[in-house]
């Protein structure tokens, strides 16, 4: 049980007592209360799911409540253990150490609890003013002080007096070592122990300014270490983004050489398919010149070639008519012949008759001699042409 260190006060610089504005006393037994003496508050709530025991003088407070649950780290319902030894009690199952240090130890009781989380745990505690803290609950020290902290923070708490285990003997407790560590991490400092009970000793913590100063600046050196770690993080990822960059930047360098490779090569096979298309065109050209002169000459072979089919046509028709007259002519001579064989003799004997008749002369002197008769030229025809000279038949 708490004993009379509970009855100790904070004192101010010249020795005189400083009274706490609260006392929170927080205990799983009502007898925890008893052998307390006077108390220095102005205002005491007991939490505890027992109401106080007659002649203990938290009622002869100013201000006193009860309030019937036991902080937590959550609003929930537990159940608190009762053993067979006096004033024992806790939230959690004894230990193999507990039964080894009390091997007659058996539960003789459960008593429901209702635990407060902060967000329902703060409305109850004063708005202002130092707050002195009395604790009995061993094995839920941890969540009774994580619960305070969230909802006053340990800069109003002016003495901690609590007792615990010298060892972890419930499930979920810390042990004494345990609870001062977490205390000096709050800037609480030890200024007293009651190991009257060497198993169960109160101890009692108030601020120290060292130990805060300390806690501060492990905190500062932890948030240092922190930014440190991050800016080392930050650096890393830094390095990580620049090499990507670097990276990124040396392959679309090399995206940018290969694109300008292939651009040059393109402007080559573009200058050569140029050329070559001017080549063509040249030569297209050319063979379409070729082929419009061809076809000009063509055009100029057929015109020659109709005009000499038709002056050969006009030649054969004057071969034609020329043959014909000359075959009249012919048959004009072939008849004429024998006339003129007649008209010969019929002459020679004239002359022959003549010759001898009297008073004739004898020579052939002063006689007219007929002249051959001219055969007549053959009529012009009014088609002929003048032919031209063309290419032999």
């Amino acid at each position: 049980m708490v004993g009379n260190s509970m009855s100790q006060v904070h004192t101010s610089a010249n020795g005189h007592p400083v009274p706490e504005a609260t006392l929170l006393m927080i205990c799983l037994h009502g007898s925890a209360a008893r052998g307390l003496g006077p108390i220095n508050a102005a205002q005491i709530l007991l939490f505890s799911p027992d109401p106080p025991e007659a002649g203990t003088p938290l009622k002869s407070a100013p201000d006193f409540r009860h309030i019937p649950a036991i902080p937590g780290p959550a609003t929930t319902e537990a159940e608190a253990l009762r053993f067979n030894m006096p004033g024992l009690a806790s939230l959690g199952e004894p230990t193999a150490a507990l039964r080894e240090l009390l091997p007659g130890l058996k539960i003789t009781g459960r008593v429901p609890v209702h635990r407060l989380g902060p967000q329902d745990l703060a409305p109850l505690l004063p708005a202002q003013g130092n707050i002195a803290v009395a604790m009995d609950c061993p094995g839920a020290e941890a969540g009774v002080l994580d619960a305070l902290w969230r909802c006053i923070g340990p800069d109003r708490i002016t003495r901690i007096t609590l007792r615990c285990g010298a060892q972890a003997f419930f499930h979920g407790a810390s042990g004494r070592t345990g609870v001062a560590q977490m205390l000096q991490a709050q800037g609480f400092g030890r200024t007293g122990s009651d190991t009257s009970d060497p198993d169960w000793p109160v101890l009692s913590f108030q601020p120290d300014p060292k130990v805060r100063q300390i806690a501060d600046l492990q905190v500062k050196l932890n948030d240092l270490s922190q930014t440190v770690a991050d800016l080392t993080a930050a650096q890393t990822r830094s390095d990580a983004r620049e090499a990507q960059l670097v990276a990124q930047v040396q392959s679309l360098q090399a995206a940018k050489d290969a694109v300008d490779q292939a651009f040059a090569s393109f402007r080559t096979e573009t200058e050569a398919a140029r050329q070559s298309l001017a080549t063509q065109q040249t030569a297209a050209a050319e063979a379409i010149r070729k082929r419009d002169q061809c076809l000009a000459d063509q055009a100029l072979s057929a015109r020659v070639q109709a005009m000499q089919a038709l002056d050969l046509r006009d030649l054969r028709t004057q071969l034609d008519h020329s043959e014909r007259e000359r075959q009249r002519q012919e048959d004009l001579l072939r008849k004429l012949t024998p006339r003129l064989a007649q008209a010969a003799a019929h002459l020679q004997a004239l002359q022959i008759g003549q010759t001898n008749a009297p008073g004739q002369p004898q020579s052939g002197k002063g006689i007219a001699k007929p002249k051959p008769g001219k055969l007549p030229k053959p009529a012009k025809d009014p088609k002929h042409r003048k032919a031209k000279a063309g290419p032999a038949l």
